[in-house]
């Protein structure tokens, strides 16, 4: 069973994230977890009210809030089951949790506890601000959380009925090994071509030719029944080069290990990961080594 999952703040890419973990859950079956956390330190802004607001009796509206918010979840619940199809109603089964706390914190504890095969989050826009980026919570969980998340953007245009082609951007390194294989966990009941491209800023060198060719040969043997490409590319800017190929390819996901001290670990250098996360349209997933 695969486990997945979302938390939702009822905004519209919260929606969209949900949406697309209803697509990845109903080839197989699955158990999608919708969280909702509502803050311990609750300002008058999270209650609808002006800053500085003068309130009678917060406690009483502090509670009809959060009962508000517990019946949003349970009916946001009773929606999605309704509208499922029936192949999504015979694979899926969906469970809420309402929890008291900071979304990131609650995510990461809550991924420590029962640990899902992906935290699927929405994220705003590409032409949202740079202080959705700074205080983000998805950028958070993508940097510490030890399971994989997936981001989705809130105006991506994928075909959710299909994830066609994804890059998995890799530098040939031994975790990368286990996270290919959880990769083609996810992604096993549709049919996909996996473009596993390692960027270089060099042209590869023996060391790195060896480690290419010992990759395509793993693959050519464990992955029988799937189509993965593997190349070394390079160039001068790695950001131009990882646009330029995933335009040609018309990429539908990119896929990466987060480590430290290599290149994939600067693409979470803030300028980079505006980049990725906040000014493309593309689903982004994240595995940690």
């Amino acid at each position: 069973m695969i486990k997945l999952i979302v938390p939702v703040d009822f905004t519209d890419y919260s929606l969209n994230a949900l949406k697309y973990a209803l697509k990845m859950g109903e080839k197989l079956p699955s158990e999608i977890t919708l969280i909702h956390c509502f803050p311990e330190i609750v300002e008058e802004t999270d209650l609808g009210l002006p800053p500085g607001t003068p309130v009678a009796d917060p406690h009483k509206l502090i509670k009809k809030k959060r009962d508000q918010e517990k019946q949003l979840l349970e009916k946001l619940k009773d929606n999605t089951e309704k509208n499922m199809t029936p192949e999504q109603k015979e694979n899926i089964v969906i469970n809420t949790r309402f929890e008291i706390g900071y979304a990131e914190d609650v995510l990461l504890q809550i991924s420590e506890e029962i640990p899902p095969d992906v935290i699927v989050m929405g994220t705003k826009s590409k032409d949202e601000t740079i202080k959705e980026l700074l205080g983000s919570v998805t950028s958070d969980v993508v940097k510490k959380a030890r399971v994989p998340v997936l981001t989705v953007p809130a105006d991506s245009e994928i075909d959710l009925d299909k994830i066609s082609n994804v890059l998995y951007v890799t530098d040939f390194s031994e975790i990368d090994y286990e996270s290919l294989h959880k990769l083609i966990r996810l992604i096993s009941p549709f049919r996909t071509i996996i473009y596993a491209i390692q960027f270089n800023t060099s042209k590869p060198d023996k060391w790195d030719r060896e480690k290419l060719t010992e990759f395509r040969n793993y693959c050519a043997d464990t992955y029988r029944n799937h189509t993965i490409k593997s190349d070394v590319l390079y160039g001068d800017d790695f950001l131009s080069e990882l646009d330029a190929f995933i335009k040609e390819k018309d990429i539908d996901i990119i896929a990466m290990t987060r480590k430290k001290r290599n290149i994939i670990s600067s693409l979470f250098h803030p300028s980079i990961t505006r980049k990725i996360l906040f000014h493309t349209n593309i689903p982004l997933l994240v595995f940690h080594a």
